[in-house]
């Protein structure tokens, strides 16, 4: 048989690498499937012989429905169909590295708060999260403003503390 002499490889890790006819359509068969799902989301539906939807056929640089800017769902071109298209639309707003990182520095901000004392989390709370001033927690507390800012002091090097600590 031909195949027996045929010899089938698999670029891994930037290195092509033989592997045996079983693994390669094991691998290859998955990543045609998903090639194939891909190009047939992108083709429009239209009526069948029988009056039932299904996929065109027909190349879509030629289809008036496709070049009118409608895609295979009916809507206009999405960012995902321009990016396939070649059109690269970088989205500024959205940066998911700083947003992970904001998102660990609270959870360590908010767990070195949980480590103060009752009283120094109370002063943090109407500080920090209901917007008091120093002297309105002065006054809502019945210490001096001189109080608040010594107690400030210590709660912030408290907290610098368990943060390099972490």
């Amino acid at each position: 048989m031909e195949n027996k002499n045929k010899r089938f490889y698999l670029t891994i890790r930037g290195q092509e690498v033989e592997v045996s006819e079983e693994v390669y359509r094991a691998y290859i068969q998955p990543v045609r499937a998903e090639r194939r799902r891909k190009q047939r989301a992108f083709r429009c539906k239209i009526k069948g012989k029988k009056g039932n939807l299904v996929r065109c056929q027909k190349d879509c640089r030629e289809c008036p429905y496709a070049l009118s800017g409608h895609n295979a769902l009916g809507n206009s071109l999405s960012l995902d169909r321009m990016k396939d298209e070649g059109v690269d639309i970088e989205d500024r707003r959205l940066d998911v590295e700083q947003n992970y990182i904001d998102e660990e520095e609270k959870r360590e901000l908010y767990a070195a708060i949980a480590k103060l004392t009752p009283r120094q989390k109370e002063l943090v709370e109407m500080i920090y999260f209901d917007g008091m001033t120093q002297e309105e927690a002065s006054e809502h507390l019945g210490i001096t403003k001189s109080a608040i800012s010594h107690a400030m002091e210590r709660i912030y090097g408290a907290l610098r503390k368990f943060l390099e600590k972490n």
